[in-house]
């Protein structure tokens, strides 16, 4: 924005306020006898000086302005943050200066800025030098025609100058923005760390969970003598109803498991002499959808009534005790 406001003032702006400066210089110098050196002659003298620059350079002045503004703008809406005048007093500390000056970021920083240097250089001269050849044949011209050719020069330079700023700020703008949020990014400890203060230690629930699936499963392993029946997959699945008939409205899963869990169920189930029926169908289902210590999923009622019922006739006929 500062080229192409310079781009602006050398193109136009800044010829007008020469020429206004130079009428208003012409007429001083003109009427120089006509002013009085007295007190209330200087006085007027320097108020009529003031007022003139003040008019011709208005547009330029302007210009820079409104462009330094609108460039503040553009990265961020304006706020008022007394802090940052607030003294401080890792400013003035040595180790602080030199550890910021050798910071990667500080190098980054320095590294854009020679290569902006070298971009902005680099095309000035790219423009600029085919006219070198042309100064020679300046001597002797004319002011208004030397300050015609050097605009000229300089214009082009300052066009391409501020077209190719403008493509590295956007381009900078962009790795900005990037390495903003990069820093944004917390650590795996500072996630670590927020997690533990607000939800507790991961690791101290962890072993709290671990902890109380453990006990949990001594309770359903210790329940498997006092089921009614398994249900079995027969090797993957396992499934312990306990049921007694006249005092519960409906079968209660006491232990389910897979695998591992399954094996020890049948074991446990074996030495205490608690019938095993293999219904893979009914086991899987009853291990995906029923609970523990909670009846059986009602859609499973008569599955589950004819395979007790099976084991309380096996009973009666053998002699048994049905539970």
């Amino acid at each position: 924005m500062t080229f192409a406001a310079a781009a602006l003032i050398v193109g136009g702006l800044g010829g007008t306020a020469a020429m206004a400066i130079g009428r208003a210089s012409t007429r001083l110098w003109k009427d120089a006898n006509d002013f009085t050196m007295d007190a209330a002659g200087a006085r007027s003298l320097a108020t009529g000086v003031a007022a003139h620059l003040a008019l011709s350079l208005w547009p330029v002045m302007g210009l820079l302005l409104g462009c330094a503004v609108l460039a503040g703008v553009t990265q961020g809406p304006p706020s008022l943050n007394w802090t940052r005048i607030a003294p401080k007093w890792s400013k003035i500390s040595p180790f602080a200066g030199w550890k910021r000056l050798f910071a990667t970021r500080a190098l980054i920083e320095f590294v854009k800025t020679i290569a902006k240097f070298m971009l902005v250089a680099g095309v000035a001269l790219w423009f600029a030098w085919p006219h070198a050849i042309a100064f020679d044949g300046l001597i002797g011209a004319s002011p208004g025609h030397l300050t015609r050719a050097t605009q000229e020069i300089v214009l082009r330079a300052l066009k391409a100058i501020a077209i190719a700023v403008g493509v590295l700020a956007v381009a900078d703008m962009l790795y900005q923005r990037h390495a903003f949020i990069r820093r944004l990014r917390m650590t795996f400890k500072e996630l670590y760390d927020e997690i533990k203060d607000s939800e507790g230690d991961p690791k101290i629930k962890a072993r709290v969970r671990a902890i109380g699936q453990e006990r949990s499963r001594r309770r359903m392993m210790a329940a498997v003598p006092k089921a009614a029946v398994i249900i079995t997959n027969p090797t993957h699945y396992a499934v312990a109803l306990e049921y007694r008939h006249g005092e519960m409205a409906a079968p209660v899963v006491v232990a389910k498991g897979a695998d591992a869990v399954a094996l020890r169920i049948r074991t446990l189930a074996e030495a205490a002499g608690v019938p095993i029926v293999e219904s893979p169908p009914l086991a899987r289902a009853l291990h995906a959808s029923a609970e523990i210590d909670r009846p059986i999923p009602i859609e499973h009622y008569a599955a589950v009534a004819e395979i007790i019922g099976y084991v309380l006739r096996l009973a009666r006929q053998t002699g048994g005790v049905a539970k």
